[in-house]
């Protein structure tokens, strides 16, 4: 044997190192866009929803995944359509039920392009922290390829570790870190804010270091922001702003009603405005009558030179119907709120939050504006 021909070897760690380090040079990138919701989360990424209880992250998540599954834009932004796991972890079938036929009921257009087949949701706790229920999954649902992993709740997921630890939520971490790669996907981690909302989300500050994304949700009256409070590889600090409609689901067994509520987009600028200026309760109902009218009474027109081609809109009347309800509903006499009418939908149009043209009106999106 000639031992001065033997080459050292070398362990496949070593070499993955030296083939993965290249001169500035050579370094190239890949021009194809790769995201999952674009200019929002990416294709392989670790994403947080964060904010206080009540705030709708769990309804915003949701609408997230459904427009995953079905390929649908969200709010006005792409989407790469791909099977989608839920972790429903806090809720389980009596939260979910109700939110998944108010989504086949009032969003018919994404059950109808995959949200029905592609969106799975598991309805029970499962245990992040230990390594159990990680294995569990891959073995549960070995065949499928997920685009899409939502984690609802982390504090329902994390067993019996504790948010504020530095070795659980490592470990935690560690096996979302495990999910994206076993399924080549995003992971989107829902999360409550803490007692210092300045501070952002609660817990251990390795998480907020781990994910490339930070989505802060607030709410302030029937109007609910989500920014971007981190992007690793995007621009940060953009905003939407979205109410929680609700949607009427039938009687129960008892003849009570059964309702629960779907995301629908809002006019970011009445977000902003509410934070600069006193916003009246009366013109936060003007606002929702609105989109009480479009879910109901929304429709396209063709002439697009006077009409938004990506927006449905609604005749004056239907809208002010919407409004005499809610405010008659409430005990307000209908003469007084027939004038009030007048003054919120004024206001609401010199504001720039909503536009009308021949009888006609609609809420104005940034993403859509025209020189009006």
């Amino acid at each position: 044997m000639n031992f001065d021909d033997a080459q050292p070897i070398e362990s496949e760690r070593i070499t993955a190192i030296r083939n993965s380090t290249l001169r500035a040079r050579d370094l190239h990138f890949d021009r194809r866009s790769d995201y999952l919701v674009k200019n929002w989360l990416g294709a392989e990424a670790v994403s947080m929803i964060y904010g206080d209880s009540n705030c709708g992250k769990s309804f915003l998540a949701l609408d997230i995944a459904a427009h995953v599954a079905s390929g649908h834009s969200w709010m006005g932004h792409n989407t790469r359509k791909g099977k989608v796991l839920y972790l429903a972890s806090e809720g389980g079938q009596k939260s979910y039920g109700p939110r998944i036929a108010a989504l086949r009921d009032a969003k018919s257009e994404l059950q109808e392009k995959g949200a029905a087949d592609d969106l799975l949701l598991t309805l029970i706790q499962v245990d992040l922290h230990g390594t159990t229920d990680i294995d569990a999954i891959s073995a549960a649902l070995p065949e499928l390829n997920f685009t899409l992993i939502v984690v609802d709740t982390l504090a329902m997921s994390i067993g019996a570790g504790s948010e504020n630890d530095s070795a659980d939520m490592a470990q935690f971490i560690k096996n979302i870190m495990t999910l994206k790669k076993r399924y080549n996907c995003h992971v989107l981690i829902v999360h409550h804010s803490g007692k210092d909302r300045a501070k952002g989300a609660r817990g251990h500050s390795s998480l907020r270091a781990a994910v490339d994304t930070e989505i802060d949700v607030k709410v302030d009256g029937s109007i609910r922001t989500a920014t971007c409070k981190k992007q690793r590889d995007m621009e940060n600090g953009k905003s939407i702003a979205f109410t929680l409609r609700v949607v009427d689901l039938g009687l129960d067994d008892e003849l009570d009603p059964i309702t629960s509520c779907v995301v629908e987009q809002a006019d970011l600028r009445l977000a902003k405005a509410s934070q600069t200026r006193t916003v009246s309760k009366n013109e936060r109902i003007a606002c929702q009558a609105l989109h009480e009218a479009v879910a109901k009474h929304g429709r396209r027109m063709a002439d697009t030179e006077n009409y938004p081609a990506s927006r449905d809109v609604v005749e004056i009347n239907e809208w002010r119907s919407e409004f005499l309800k809610m405010r008659i509903d409430s005990g307000a006499q209908e003469a007084s709120v027939a004038k009030d009418f007048t003054r919120q939908s004024k206001k609401l149009q010199e504001s720039g939050v909503v536009h009308g043209y021949s009888g006609m009106v609609w809420f104005i999106h940034e993403e859509d504006r025209q020189d009006i």
